[in-house]
């Protein structure tokens, strides 16, 4: 090689190392950088996690509280609280201290005052009332005061602390009827509102043509008995105070009066037991196979629709007074039913009945619609044919 040509050869080389040497310099760069990012980047995620775990912690960490119970030991009938403080318990809480005040003592009357508490038992909680396990129960189970939750959902029976009396204590009056053995019962009423928590601490039963029976009547315009009247205490019970609508009136002495009776009762103003229906049974006594009309028919009326069964009678299409309701009612299948008159009183059925019959001309109810009952052996007098329909067998249980 020339002298030339080395020059040359030793002044490229020298220009490919500095050329080289800056983007290695750039790459080493780069990958600094991307390390320091790296490192910064898992460092925040690093801390993130740990946050969240931090998080999870506390919030699964149980609340610190502490407790006082005002009690009324005295006061056997009255709401327990006991209860209620126990299922507070259950709630993911540390309790600090536990503390029961006797009502009227001292110490619990400084609480009733210091938080204007209306009813007795009660309890109150400090401590940690915003934390996610006991915050629900907080805002739906009472107030807070001076960070002080105060149980307010106390129902009867409870002390009213400015009377110093016992509030919620109900008494039932029943004004029955002795004469209508089948007709409603509202003793049975009034066990299911003590069943349902309401303490009636009085049951009193009056004949309604009694003389103290026919001033109660006259005093609330009474028109159907039996029937039963409760006592104003009965208002301070939410659910039968925001439901009885539907089951009578409060007159203006907050006497709470049941008036919307089941059937059968007896009508003060036309002095009659109303309510009562006669059930007929037309069969085809030929058909052996027809489905049992008694066995399927009446529990649908009694416990489906509540109607109140005077008598019950069989009748076979092959008698002449089977024969006259075929014909006079042109029932095409049996067996089949048919009901008086004063079924029309009960809503329900009326209001079904368009779907599974007809109302002849005189008023009576007739059962036609024989798919309503499901696959039901019948006879169609049409056709003279036993129809005995066969269940379609589901797809899907089809292997």
């Amino acid at each position: 090689m020339n002298k030339i040509d080395s020059g040359f050869s030793i002044r490229n080389n020298a220009s490919k190392k500095e050329l080289y040497l800056p983007w290695l310099k750039m790459l080493l760069g780069f990958s600094l950088l991307a390390t320091i990012v790296g490192v910064l980047f898992s460092t925040k995620t690093l801390a993130d996690v740990n946050k969240n775990i931090e998080l999870t912690k506390e919030v699964s960490r149980p609340a610190n509280v502490k407790i006082i119970k005002i009690t009324t030991p005295d006061c056997v009938d009255c709401f327990n609280i006991d209860r209620i403080v126990d299922d507070f318990k259950k709630l993911n809480i540390k309790i600090e201290e536990e503390q029961t005040l006797i009502f009227d003592s001292p110490e619990a009357n400084e609480k009733v005052l210091q938080f204007a508490i209306k009813k007795v038992p009660t309890f109150l909680v400090t401590g940690e009332l915003t934390k996610s396990n006991i915050e629900n129960f907080v805002k739906s189970q009472g107030q807070v005061q001076d960070d002080t939750f105060v149980f307010t959902k106390v129902t009867p029976v409870y002390i009213d602390p400015d009377s110093k009396q016992k509030v919620g204590q109900v008494v039932a009056t029943i004004l029955t009827d002795p004469s209508c053995p089948l007709c409603v019962d509202p003793k049975l009423m009034v066990e299911s509102l003590k069943q349902s928590g309401v303490k009636i601490i009085d049951q009193k039963e009056v004949i309604w043509n009694s003389l103290e029976g026919q001033q109660i009547i006259k005093q609330y315009k009474i028109l159907k008995i039996p029937t039963f009247l409760l006592s104003p205490e009965i208002d301070l019970y939410d659910d039968i105070k925001s439901n009885w609508t539907q089951l009578g009136t409060v007159e203006q002495d907050q006497t709470y009066v049941a008036r919307n009776l089941i059937f059968p009762y007896r009508d003060l103003e036309k002095n009659e037991i109303v309510g009562f229906v006669d059930l007929i049974y037309l069969i085809d006594s030929s058909c052996v196979d027809c489905y049992k009309v008694q066995d399927v028919q009446y529990p649908i009326l009694t416990n489906g629709y509540g109607v109140a069964i005077r008598s019950e009678r069989e009748i076979d299409i092959s008698s002449a007074e089977g024969k006259n309701l075929v014909a006079m009612y042109d029932i095409t299948k049996v067996p089949t039913i048919l009901l008086s008159p004063e079924v029309d009183k009960y809503p329900n059925l009326k209001r079904d009945w368009p779907g599974v019959g007809v109302v002849g001309p005189d008023g009576w109810y007739i059962f036609t619609v024989m798919n309503q009952l499901g696959k039901v052996t019948h006879k169609d007098l049409a056709s003279n044919q036993i129809i005995n329909p066969v269940e379609v067998p589901n797809p899907s249980s089809v292997q």
